[in-house]
């Protein structure tokens, strides 16, 4: 959508631009400097003010150092499916490592195909499922008319019983004649 500013008069325009100036003024706002996020501890002061990213305007008095973490519990990924694990010891990091768990999330996690496929089938509705089942239904019944058409007529006949198979005689059973 644009908006034709001929038709205004020359008055009308700077009456806009005065308008426009003053809603994108920042000279009464506290300057933004990159260094500000980088050190999250360090407190405002009156020539460089930065954000606080306390939950309230004061730490809890009870709390101690926030800055100090601990070890445990961490997060570790299996090497080759990349489920999620938290261990909470030095005990249980020693057992995971032990059966196949890394410390970092691995990069490149090639998801299971069948699974993927199940997640996609049940995100479609009713509809969608039902007419996804008719048309595999229909492309394998494609596929087998394709292999079919491939066969010779003798060996074709035989597999949709159009012709007479032979019939197979156990040891030293007569032939049976035909009655005339």
């Amino acid at each position: 959508m644009s908006i034709d500013l001929s038709s205004l008069s020359a008055e009308d325009l700077i009456a806009l631009k005065a308008r426009l100036d003053g809603l994108t003024d920042t000279s009464g706002r506290s300057p933004m400097r990159p260094r500000q996020l980088t050190d999250l501890r360090l407190l405002p002061t009156k020539d460089d003010p930065r954000p606080t990213f306390f939950m309230s305007a004061e730490p809890p008095r009870n709390a101690g150092d926030l800055t100090k973490t601990a070890r445990y519990p961490m997060l570790m990924w299996h090497a080759e499916s990349g489920e999620e694990i938290a261990v909470l010891s030095a005990s249980s990091q020693a057992t995971a490592t032990a059966t196949g768990y890394i410390m970092t999330p691995p990069a490149e996690i090639v998801p299971d195909e069948m699974d993927l496929l199940a997640a996609q089938i049940d995100a479609l509705s009713d509809a969608d499922r039902v007419a996804l089942i008719e048309s595999q239904r229909l492309d394998r019944i494609q596929a087998m008319r394709e292999k079919l058409a491939a066969l010779p007529e003798d060996k074709l006949a035989i597999l949709l019983g159009q012709a007479e198979q032979p019939a197979k005689r156990g040891p030293g059973r007569p032939r049976k004649d035909a009655v005339a």
